[in-house]
């Protein structure tokens, strides 16, 4: 255990300690596995005061591609640094609470973008109702031909779409079609290491926009990854009012709200 700035700063062994110390929180429950060692998951993880910080990487255990931090935003820097000191190589790019002062941590950071996660779980006691249009989404299972198309569509329906098509993580896209066979709007179930499932890279073409398309592609998706996943979760752009009112209308809450960036030096 090491003490940084007062704060208790240690690096976590054993996905049942992660386990313990993370109760509730969703974002830690979604991106690690009770089923696989954290060894065996390549991933390195830290707790301090509340807080935890975590990443992988497919070049080996303890090596990050992408650092992840959650907690107090004000206890986010001190465990940050630390992490980042510890670690064998540094980086791409972290992802911190909103609020968190990466400039007095002594990290430069480029093009930093606000995100909100959200959650769905039905232990909450909300039902998911059927949306308007449903009934016209579609499955689209992962292939050479279905990634070429959606790559082009959501090019037009959605730039900044996160999941890209052909990423392992994408199980199935739900799409919608117009009456001469052309797409008008997609989304894609995906489900993490630690098994739970998300929704990503949703996007409606502009000329179909206000039809609650986005709404329909949504429920669907979030009905598939229920039926399969113990909670559905997703993140989106802040600030992005319309997808957000989407979401919560759809029973979704929001539990985090961050900002990802990529690291300078």
């Amino acid at each position: 255990m090491i003490d940084v700035d007062d704060a208790e700063i240690r690096r976590l062994e054993s996905v049942e300690e992660l386990f313990a110390l993370a109760g509730d929180d969703y974002l830690l429950r979604t991106d690690a596995s009770p089923e696989q060692s954290l060894a065996e998951q390549g991933a390195a993880w830290y707790a301090a005061d509340g807080g935890f910080a975590f990443g992988g990487s497919q070049d080996g255990p303890g090596l990050v591609d992408w650092l992840t931090v959650i907690g107090p935003p004000g206890a986010s820097g001190p465990l940050l640094r630390h992490v980042l000191d510890d670690l064998t190589r540094p980086p791409h790019g972290i992802s911190v609470p909103r609020g968190t002062d990466t400039a007095a941590a002594g990290i430069e950071v480029a093009e930093p973008e606000p995100w909100d996660y959200m959650v769905f779980d039905p232990a909450w006691g909300v039902g998911l109702e059927v949306q308007p249009g449903e009934e016209r989404v579609e499955e689209l299972l992962p292939s050479p031909e279905a990634d070429a198309e959606i790559g082009d569509f959501l090019k037009v329906a959605n730039p900044s779409h996160s999941a890209k098509p052909g990423w392992e993580a994408i199980q199935a896209w739900g799409v919608v079609r117009g009456a001469n066979g052309n797409l008008l709007a997609c989304g894609a179930y995906c489900r993490r290491s630690g098994g739970n499932g998300y929704l990503a890279s949703i996007g409606t073409h502009p000329d179909a926009r206000g039809q609650g398309l986005g709404a329909a592609v949504s429920g669907w998706l979030t009905r598939r990854s229920l039926d399969r996943d113990g909670f559905c979760s997703l993140g989106h752009w802040h600030p992005n009012e319309p997808a957000r009112r989407i979401y919560a209308r759809l029973g979704y809450r929001t539990t985090h709200r961050m900002l990802s960036a990529r690291l300078v030096g």
